[in-house]
């Protein structure tokens, strides 16, 4: 069987790996469609990268910047998911432009690509509307698979579609893809979303890409260690400063900076740790809290070790928020975000507050055993075999 994954962007190409290399080693051949940006990713992770569209394209994609089509459902329910539920309707909308754009400028490479190489099924990030397009061109089933959140393409019937989707398929001569049945899902029970789309779970297993391990990480920590990452996507650490590692300073903590953008900082505390680059699960082993910007990614990764959480998210109109309510929701941790009033002073406070009340611990400990509950990538295979049969 010949599998074509395709991948978002950068930040989400970890999220196709573990399945990737569970089709891989039932013996099956796979290719992994991506942009420029995130080639590099998937060739580290051991995988035949195919890249598809131009850097410029991703890079307009993330500033907001593809062209809006102009052209919306004529229906818009209530959970429609191209976009996070909790936006108004005009973002979720804008949303949906956005990802229909992005895949209108990648779609002739991936429709040339899989007509020519005749994959038997198609598995896409459920934000890769393309993914979508190039299944129908080349006349073979696809399978969806989220990152945690709801975002993505589907339609149930062709009230909700806008003419624009409609037209990625007829420039190809394909039968437009309405009503998709299934998604393969990592999120939790204690995480999940509504959504009209049913959905299989899988287990997620981190991947944060390769590293060396350190001596010193190997050292026992005489005080909590609390990690701060933003990600790859963002630099709301680094932006801060000096102000920044003057607050963690005052922390009873060791913190590990998984932050780019400070090593040339003139002051380090004492009990601060600038790790450089490693993976963040490595990192994550012998944490006691995980700080991050609100990626799915990171957040995924902290709960896979019990680790409850602080997020910051860029901006209140960023989907990082989304993530930060999910967690605050579910009593594993809190949600800083800017300009929302809150209980905490401070991202010193709310790190003190987490670190201390054992309750946010024990609730990111039993998120560990739901998701250690859930069936392996390896144990999906089988249904994705089904669905190339099918």
């Amino acid at each position: 069987m010949r599998v074509l994954f395709v991948a978002h962007g950068a930040s989400h190409v970890p999220w196709a790996v573990p399945l990737a290399w569970a089709t891989r080693l039932a013996g099956h051949e796979v290719r992994v469609a991506a942009r420029p940006q995130s080639v590099g990713q998937v060739k580290a992770a051991g995988l035949i990268a195919v890249p598809i569209g131009g850097r410029e394209s991703g890079d307009a994609f993330a500033r907001w910047r593809i062209p809006a089509t102009g052209e919306r459902p004529r229906r818009l329910p209530a959970d429609w998911p191209m976009g996070p539920l909790d936006w108004p309707e005009e973002r979720r909308l804008s949303w949906g432009d956005q990802l229909i754009g992005l895949a209108d400028e990648l779609s002739d490479d991936l429709v040339a690509f899989a007509r020519s190489w005749r994959p038997d099924l198609v598995v896409y990030d459920i934000g890769a509307v393309v993914g979508l397009v190039a299944a129908a061109a080349a006349g073979v089933p696809a399978v969806g698979y989220s990152w945690c959140q709801p975002v993505g393409a589907y339609f149930l019937d062709e009230e909700e579609v806008p003419p624009s989707y409609l037209r990625l398929f007829e420039r190809f001569g394909a039968e437009p893809l309405i009503g998709q049945d299934t998604w393969i899902d990592t999120c939790p029970p204690a995480l999940g979303r509504p959504s009209r789309v049913p959905r299989i779970p899988m287990r997620h297993i981190p991947y944060n890409g390769p590293g060396e391990l350190p001596g010193w990480l190997a050292e026992p920590a005489e005080r909590p260690r609390v990690c701060v990452t933003g990600g790859i996507t963002t630099t709301n650490f680094a932006d801060r400063g000096q102000d920044f590692l003057d607050m963690a300073a005052e922390l009873d903590a060791e913190v590990l900076l998984a932050v780019p953008g400070l090593e040339g900082t003139r002051r380090l505390p004492d009990n601060v740790r600038l790790t450089g680059w490693l993976p963040l699960g490595a990192l994550l082993q012998d944490c006691d809290v995980l700080v991050h910007h609100g990626g799915a990614g990171s957040g995924m990764t902290g709960f896979a070790y019990g680790l409850p959480q602080v997020v910051v998210p860029d901006g209140a109109d960023s989907t990082q928020w989304i993530w930060g309510d999910l967690v605050e929701q579910a009593g594993a941790g809190v949600n800083l975000v800017p300009g929302r009033p809150g209980p905490h002073a401070g991202l010193g406070a709310a790190i003190t507050d987490v670190l201390t009340r054992p309750e946010y611990t024990d609730r990111a400990r039993g998120i560990r055993r739901e998701i250690e509950a859930m069936p392996v990538p390896g144990e999906l295979v089988g249904y994705l075999e089904s669905r190339a049969r099918g």
